[in-house]
């Protein structure tokens, strides 16, 4: 589209893994004229930053420019949470072109057949495992399973696995224990979804990201006449003729305009969609109305059902034997089993070993393995702290509200912190300590010079002595309780699990799919928001229940399905 007096006829508010599929998708056809617009920069395909590109992906991850700037975040406010932990903290969102995908963990898992069957039980009709597998299959090149019933050979994502002939030693013995524990090697996680440990898929290519900004909307489809992007633009609000969306209000550089177009998709994530509905006159009507805004559909899910996967995490420093084979610079492995605790379902829990838990010096002298429950029965909200279009959203986890999620991520703990003190994960990793992504953790992470030289220092000491290397644990390195007082004390742990609980960078389900007669459903099987005309939802707040895994892939499926969805209305 050459110029802004163009009507689009599909515009994409929101350039993140679901918006620039969307759009690069609704572009194929020449008859559509598509805006895509995106809050944070585009760095199109050739200018990259070194961090972005890299495999190892928690470069990217301490780069403050790429995230929204004041999204604070609240565990929750229940008696469970002690104080300390009730202090909101600074969330991970991704602000630029390909959102998550540019800056996230790279962990290319669909989820298993069953999230996406439940979904249509919820009242998401066409969108089970048959219905969803096509579009997995679209989006992706894998580049260690040839074309099959279960594999694209020929999508804008490249796939691959670490082989496990160079893993490491840390993550060969933690391998070992899970073995020892009854857990079954799966070679493909994306193909087999039985209980056990796998080679982690991860969307690169072996020397580069790739993420929906570069894959997608790649040279080829950046050029189309009927492709417009507008990067560095925010949308403040959908515009309505009656109840019909016949455009937004967007402000660049300072200056507020309004574009109209026929159709009109929000794809800002699970925050900022619902955000954006209700600034526009979409949620609970009596929460909207206390804003002063006008109600235009009283939907009450919007902004509800939040889920995430809680997570916890125990770290310990590898000596030089563990680092020997790091010529990966990160190695992950993926553990997926069940909790056994009553009323929860199989494959309830995931947990991740990593051998390199930062970029810098000391983070190559520190595994991790963390746990997150994949299938949480807790439930958060988002609402708006004000009608001001600029003013973050007032974001509540409510983590581990429901015993269930308590119990499973303190046994999850517990797992972990003996996994470290027990052969043969103990001669790889030693004084393990309760660790978490802290602000102070990435104070120090962000890549700068002084940082470097830090750590660089930092390492040498972890290094030198025994003595040391503990003292910098316990008074440097970890914010924690000692992790031998913890397992010694189920009160301790839990309390500290509750305080310590944080994000997987997975929210989602905010503005939920299900049936039009559903009052907590925001969105039908078509994404169409139900209530108003010509208004739709794409990305990973539409998801009735979360994914048992990472919510990257199956959020570029609902980019890719929504615009097929899209077209067969029109």
């Amino acid at each position: 589209m050459s110029a802004t007096s163009d009507r689009a006829t599909h515009i994409v508010a929101g350039g993140g893994s679901a918006g620039c599929a969307l759009a690069a998708r609704l572009s194929e056809n020449p008859f559509n004229k598509v805006l895509l617009i995106e809050a944070g920069p585009d760095h199109g395909t050739t200018n990259i930053p070194d961090d972005i590109r890299d495999t190892y992906a928690h470069r990217a991850m301490t780069n403050s420019a790429y995230f929204w700037p004041a999204l604070q975040v609240s565990r929750g406010s229940h008696p469970h949470i002690p104080p300390a932990g009730r202090k909101p903290y600074f969330f991970y969102q991704g602000k630029l072109m390909g959102g998550g995908s540019s800056i996230n963990g790279q962990v290319a898992l669909r989820g298993a057949p069953a999230d996406f069957d439940g979904w249509a039980k919820l009242g998401a009709k066409g969108w089970d495992w048959q219905s969803v597998l096509p579009y997995f299959r679209k989006l992706e090149t894998d580049l260690d399973y040839s074309a099959d019933q279960l594999h694209g050979s020929t999508g804008p994502i490249t796939v691959r696995r670490i082989p496990r002939d160079q893993w490491d030693a840390f993550t060969d013995a933690v391998a070992a224990s899970w073995e020892s524990s009854g857990h079954g090697y799966v070679p493909d996680m994306n193909g087999g979804f039985e209980e056990g440990y796998s080679p982690l898929p991860t969307s690169n290519d072996g020397e580069a990201r790739r993420s929906t900004a570069n894959g997608h909307l790649n040279d080829e489809v950046r050029q189309r006449s009927n492709l417009r992007l507008m990067p560095e633009t925010q949308v403040l609000r959908i515009l309505f003729h009656n109840k019909t969306a016949i455009g937004v209000e967007v402000v660049q550089g300072g200056v507020t305009s309004k574009l109209y177009g026929e159709r009109i998709i929000v794809s800002s994530g699970a925050f900022h969609s619902p955000k954006l509905l209700m600034l526009s006159g979409i949620g609970p009507a009596n929460h909207l109305r206390q804003h002063g805004i006008d109600v235009v559909a009283d939907r009450a899910g919007v902004g509800s059902n939040l889920q995430d996967h809680p997570l916890i995490s125990v770290s310990a420093y590898l000596p030089p034997i563990a680092r020997e084979k790091h010529v990966i610079r990160r190695n992950y492995s993926y553990l997926r089993y069940s909790s056994g605790i009553a009323g929860c379902e199989p494959a309830d829990m995931i947990m991740m070993a990593v051998c390199q838990s930062m970029w810098h010096a000391v983070g190559e002298r520190i595994g991790t393995l963390s746990t997150y429950i994949s299938l949480p029965y807790s439930r958060g909200t988002v609402r708006l702290n004000s009608a001001d279009t600029m003013a973050a959203p007032a974001i509540d986890f409510n983590w581990l509200a429901d015993e269930r999620d308590r119990s499973r991520l303190v046994a999850a703990f517990l797992r972990m912190a003996r996994t470290f003190t027990q052969e043969p994960v103990s001669k790889y990793a030693l004084d393990a300590f309760p660790s978490s992504f802290s602000e102070r953790v990435a104070a120090i992470s962000r890549p700068t010079g002084l940082n470097a030289v830090l750590t660089n220092v930092a390492a040498k000491l972890l290094d030198s002595a025994a003595p040391v290397r503990r003292f910098l644990i316990e008074q440097v390195i970890s914010e924690a309780p000692k992790l031998a007082a913890l397992m010694a004390d189920p009160r301790a742990a839990e309390e500290y699990v509750c305080s310590a609980v944080r994000s997987a960078w997975h929210p989602s389900c905010t503005c939920a799919m299900g049936a039009v007669d559903d009052p907590m459903a925001v969105v039908d099987s078509d994404a169409a928001v139900i209530g108003v005309r010509n208004l739709h939802v794409a990305d990973a707040s539409i998801m009735p229940r979360v994914t048992r895994t990472n919510t990257n892939l199956p959020s570029i499926m609902i980019g890719e399905k929504v615009a097929d969805l899209i077209q067969a209305r029109v």
